[in-house]
């Protein structure tokens, strides 16, 4: 078995030679290979993603956890935006930035009437739920700008996909989301904070942690799972601030969508 460094260095050729696609490709076949195959469809009749896609987003091909997770996360989120004042019945478009393949979005049909919309990085992952779910599906580049008019949105919710970028990326997307989504609109963000139960690289690098607010592990390959970031939730809540009024900042326990979240509000 090969060491997390060996890994790592592997990892980094990988992604020199351009090879990063096919990496991924042999980590998502290897996580569905084995794995029940679901349904066609759900019991609203919504299609269910293949095992692949499923692996490329959540890291099982458990498709009974996929839906059950996907509705959990969904009916959170609505919590949250309620109790921020504005929830999902109430708003006429919402964007899932980082839709993937719809665990999320795939659920909100039966919460609200508003318009949906998703983008994501991964052109096959749009593609799916473009082809498959209620929605209007775009592809996104790692960096601004969105396809879509000022004030738009009146709520966007991002699900682990800070926890893939470098703070200045953080900011860019930030800038934007506020440009995208209406005054008095919402934006809810995860992050791994500082009590995140799995954090990576030990002792030293939870100190650097605690001194500067932000620690990447692993730092390759912005936008994809092969990089990891981590922030401290007061360095977080001054970042969002700069750009949103922060209703609320908590932790995964709290938040019950996995990870920490900001609750923000567009001024």
């Amino acid at each position: 078995m090969m060491s997390s460094g060996v890994k790592h260095a592997a990892r980094v050729v990988l992604d020199r030679a351009g090879l990063m696609g096919l990496y991924f490709k042999l980590v998502e076949w290897r996580i569905a290979r084995g794995q029940e195959k679901p349904p066609a469809a759900d019991d609203h009749g919504v299609p269910i993603p293949p095992l692949e896609l499923m692996a490329r987003v959540v890291a099982h091909a458990d498709w009974r956890t996929f839906l059950k997770t996907g509705e959990a996360t969904a009916k959170a989120l609505d919590g949250h935006a309620c109790g921020a004042g504005l929830g999902f019945a109430d708003a006429q478009n919402i964007l899932d930035f980082g839709c993937g393949s719809g665990r999320v979005i795939r659920h909100l049909p039966q919460m609200t009437k508003a318009a949906l919309y998703g983008v994501d990085y991964n052109p096959s992952l749009v593609d799916w739920c473009a082809a498959n779910l209620p929605g209007d599906y775009r592809q996104n580049q790692l960096h601004p700008p969105l396809d879509f008019p000022d004030g738009q949105f009146d709520i966007v919710y991002l699900l682990s996909v800070f926890t893939h970028l470098r703070i200045p990326t953080q900011r860019e997307w930030l800038a934007e989301l506020a440009r995208v989504i209406r005054p008095g609109g919402l934006a809810m963000i995860t992050f791994h904070d500082e009590v995140q139960p799995r954090f990576p690289d030990g002792d030293t690098a939870r100190a650097a942690l605690a001194e500067n607010g932000f620690y990447i592990s692993k730092d390759l390959a912005e936008g994809s799972n092969l990089i990891a970031s981590f922030q401290t939730q007061d360095f977080t809540k001054q970042l969002f601030n700069e750009y949103f009024d922060v209703v609320n900042i908590m932790s995964r326990d709290e938040s019950q969508v996995g990870q920490a979240l900001g609750v923000l509000k567009r001024r």
